[in-house]
């Protein structure tokens, strides 16, 4: 008696969840293109060495890997546009997803300052106001800034690319969001088309170096492949 395969699972709302672009769903560090192959060898490494660097807050201290020079370290994915920095970082997403679990989110840096501001802002006019659709505003943008904060895996896609002010306020939310995954062993992904040695320009002075103690910096070089097609 033959029996009926079981339907493939309908992954869309993980993705969908985790904000990834919607054609970056579902294509994993396998699909990536083979032309980069220190590129595709250093996300394989950090796929497989995931529970060095990822350390959940109820671990015990049995539970700590015993060299913990990965604990809490991403990636920096850096090049000109165009060279497959964000398809690079959503592979890495998905597939640390599915091989570990857990839950994963992609945000552009951008839209996170701007949710900063916009959740201030909802959360000022309810508390003045009471108005019922502040609330829900101010919790939506709550349960996006939890995550960020709380998730083992993210995204921080286009740094650079935020608007700055003289106040410097896209500048210090970086360095304390990156110092605060860190710290709690939370390894995060950023893509930038700057380079690592310009970021003492945008940033705050000291991150340039700390960088280099919480991602491994990965250059992206090759045409622009947007163009090309």
């Amino acid at each position: 008696m033959q029996t009926a395969e079981a339907p493939a699972r309908d992954e869309s709302l993980v993705w969908r969840t985790a904000r990834i672009p919607v054609k970056h769903w579902g294509q994993g560090v396998e699909n990536l293109d083979r032309t980069h192959p220190d590129v595709r060898q250093a996300v394989e490494d950090f796929v497989a060495t995931w529970t060095r660097r990822y350390v959940p807050m109820d671990a015990t201290m049995a539970e700590l890997p015993e060299d913990r020079s990965l604990v809490g370290k991403g990636l920096l994915l850096f090049g000109n546009p165009g060279t497959g920095k964000t398809t690079t970082a959503a592979a890495v997403l998905t597939t640390i997803r599915r091989q570990y679990g857990g839950v994963i989110f992609f945000v552009p840096f951008a839209d996170y300052v701007q949710a900063l501001i916009d959740h201030r802002n909802w959360r000022d006019l309810y508390q003045a106001t009471g108005d019922e659709m502040a609330r829900e505003r101010f919790q939506m943008l709550q349960k996006m800034l939890d995550k960020v904060l709380s998730c083992p895996l993210i995204v921080l896609d286009d740094l650079g690319k935020e608007h700055h002010t003289s106040s410097g306020f896209a500048a210090d939310v970086f360095d304390a969001l990156i110092r605060g995954r860190h710290r709690n062993a939370r390894p995060t992904i950023l893509t930038s088309n700057n380079k690592p040695g310009d970021w003492d320009k945008t940033y705050n002075a000291s991150m340039q170096s700390f960088l280099t103690e919480a991602c491994e910096v990965i250059p992206m070089t090759g045409r622009d492949h947007r163009r090309a097609a």
